[in-house]
């Protein structure tokens, strides 16, 4: 009996040690491609979007530079939940390059709802809409929110899975690309 208390924590400790070894590893993103050719895909800073909180802002003043931008719908809990994170992740690294900047999903949105996101959140990082409906359907997911991180080249990483292990993602690649 002594012997079967002896070698059982023995078995436990090694099947817990086998189990992490085998346990599903967390891959970095990679650069976002395209499906069908391959080739990687890079932010078009020439679409047109309305700049919100500070309306003579231009899209094109982001290109080539670090950039995180978080693709969101103002109503969306999930996005208003997300927002102050991002914003505080933007703050965090802004002094080493990293731009941060917003975009609120157009369609049958209001900018009266962006500006009442923007005064409830306390939004520091600019605030754009897609009002033409053209940044969506070319990068989103769908759904949102989504967070893309943007190379100085325009080649980017996207987020659409928020969550604690995306975080520590996310925060990695920034502190990489910003390197």
């Amino acid at each position: 009996m002594s012997f079967l208390y002896r070698v059982l924590p023995l078995i436990f400790a090694c099947s817990i040690f086998s189990f992490a070894q085998n346990a599903v590893k967390v891959q970095p993103p990679e650069v976002f491609k395209d499906s069908a050719s391959g080739e990687v895909q890079k932010i078009d800073f020439t679409i047109p979007l309305s700049g919100v909180n500070d309306p003579g802002m231009l899209f094109a003043h982001f290109s080539g530079k670090p950039l995180l931008i978080y693709y969101f719908s103002p109503k969306c809990p999930h996005c208003q939940s997300h927002f102050p994170s991002i914003q505080e992740l933007v703050k965090k690294y802004e002094a080493q390059g990293l731009l941060g900047m917003g975009i609120s999903i157009g369609g049958g949105i209001k900018k009266n709802d962006i500006r009442l996101f923007i005064d409830q959140f306390n939004a520091s990082i600019p605030i754009f809409q897609d009002v033409n409906t053209k940044f969506g359907p070319r990068y989103g997911t769908g759904y949102v929110p989504v967070v893309f991180v943007v190379n100085k080249d325009g080649s980017y990483y996207r987020f659409s899975d928020l969550s604690k292990k995306s975080d520590e993602q996310l925060e990695n690649l920034i502190k990489e690309l910003l390197k």
